[in-house]
């Protein structure tokens, strides 16, 4: 190693070189001085050149000694937001072949995309397994993606769909969940069955057989229920799922009766304001032959509902919408009301027997409707009049239903947003 003041000597050399400098320059300035700077000759313009070179050359050897400047750090990368943070949720169904490692593979594959499973079902079936999960994936993964990956750890008939969060909670809770809100009527049977089983398709049709893959259940109001999944078939655990929400449901409509409320009109008549169903059959078919042909054909835009006994049935079956009459003290129906829906969209019909026109009759059925389909989480509620039907009109505007075009010539279409009103409470007849 080098000695330590050897090291120091050589580290000096241009401090040294510095003090030399100062002196032949301190040196010249005396010399040029003494001489005048009129007078100026060679001995103080060497001193000083001698001096300048020596600056010059501690100057250089100063720069080239001096340790390099580290450059500024990079700066870091921001994460891409939208590729990376940004989840979707997913719900994949599959069947899958009932061997041990099956489903470390079906993990595997789905954790090579970024997947998270948040929750996953398994359905025992006679050939295998059915796979239902659901799981967050980073929202650039496609669903082919997560097709070709569940594929390739050996699953077939793979389904995937986007799902909404509040699928996130376990089929146990989900369960009870629907059935209070079925005892309760905040939701009704169809509703059940598509927040239970998932993505399905309900439609109701009389006594009929039942094709292919679908599931048949029998309707407690009358007729069937039938479900059918696109692209995949249902576990013997989903049937016995839905038949027991089923049976709840009969269950409610035996034991749970809706409380009928009493209203009275503007000439001091109470009428008893009930839920319908199959059994008023007889009832309904003697109020729509009093009802004029005109009050007929502004209700249905035609001369009547579907004729025969079936098209009454329609009307009165509860797995197609809900349906209330107004019962005069004698037992006569002199008014009814139906609310269809599809999804969170609803539609409102009236019918009131001519000689109760008038009374608030239809606004006491109105606003009932009003508050079911609100009790259902229905988004819009809608009805469609003729324009020359000014009674129905001051009605649907009591109810809170605003004018919102003419769809077809001589018709009216109304629309109420019922997220963002206040509740119809108002039943009042007109005074």
């Amino acid at each position: 190693m080098t000695p330590r003041p050897q090291r120091q000597a050589r580290g000096n050399w241009t401090r040294e070189l510095v003090e030399l400098a100062a002196l032949f320059l301190a040196a010249g300035a005396v010399s040029l001085a003494a001489t005048g700077a009129h007078a100026l000759t060679t001995g103080p313009t060497v001193l000083l050149s001698i001096g300048a070179a020596l600056l010059l050359a501690a100057a250089i050897r100063w720069f080239a000694k001096r340790p390099p400047q580290p450059a500024p750090p990079a700066p870091e990368p921001m994460p891409d937001t939208d590729t990376d943070v940004r989840q979707a949720l997913w719900r994949l169904r599959a069947s899958v072949t009932d061997a041990p490692g099956r489903l470390a593979r079906l993990a595997g594959g789905l954790a090579a995309l970024g997947g998270d499973i948040r929750t996953m079902q398994v359905h025992p079936v006679a050939d295998g397994a059915v796979d239902e999960v659901l799981l967050h994936v980073p929202g650039r993964t496609t669903r082919w993606e997560l097709i070709e990956a569940v594929e390739a750890a050996g699953g077939r008939d793979v389904v995937v769909a986007r799902a909404d969060v509040r699928e996130l909670d376990d089929v146990p809770t989900r369960t009870a969940n629907l059935a209070t809100d079925l005892v309760n009527g905040r939701t009704d049977l169809v509703r059940a069955l598509s927040a239970l089983l998932g993505r399905v398709e309900i439609r109701w049709q009389e006594e009929g057989s039942c094709a292919g893959e679908a599931m048949c259940l029998a309707a407690p109001g009358g007729g069937e229920l039938v479900l059918e999944r696109p692209g995949g078939s249902f576990t013997p655990a989903e049937f016995a799922r839905a038949s027991a929400m089923v049976e709840l449901e009969a269950a409610c409509r035996t034991r749970i009766l809706p409380a009928p409320d009493e209203i009275r009109t503007s000439g001091g008549v109470e009428l008893t304001i009930r839920a319908a169903d199959r059994a008023d059959v007889a009832l309904v078919a003697e109020f729509h032959e009093r009802c004029s042909s005109a009050a007929r054909y502004r209700r249905y835009f035609s001369p009547g509902p579907a004729p025969g006994v079936r098209g009454l049935q329609r009307l009165l079956t509860p797995a197609l919408g809900r349906a209330l009459l107004a019962v005069a003290p004698n037992g006569d129906v002199v008014g009814m009301g139906n609310l269809m829906y599809d999804g969170d969209t609803g539609e409102l019909a009236l019918l009131v027997r001519d000689d109760w026109q008038r009374r608030g009759v239809g606004a006491a059925l109105a606003g009932r409707l009003v508050e079911q389909a609100r009790q259902l989480d229905l988004r819009t509620l809608t009805a469609h009049t003729h324009v020359d039907n000014t009674a129905i009109a001051r009605t649907l505007r009591r109810a809170g239903l605003k004018l919102v075009g003419a769809p077809e010539p001589g018709e009216w279409r109304w629309s109420r947003e019922l997220q963002q009103s206040q509740r119809f409470v108002d039943s009042r007849p007109p005074s």
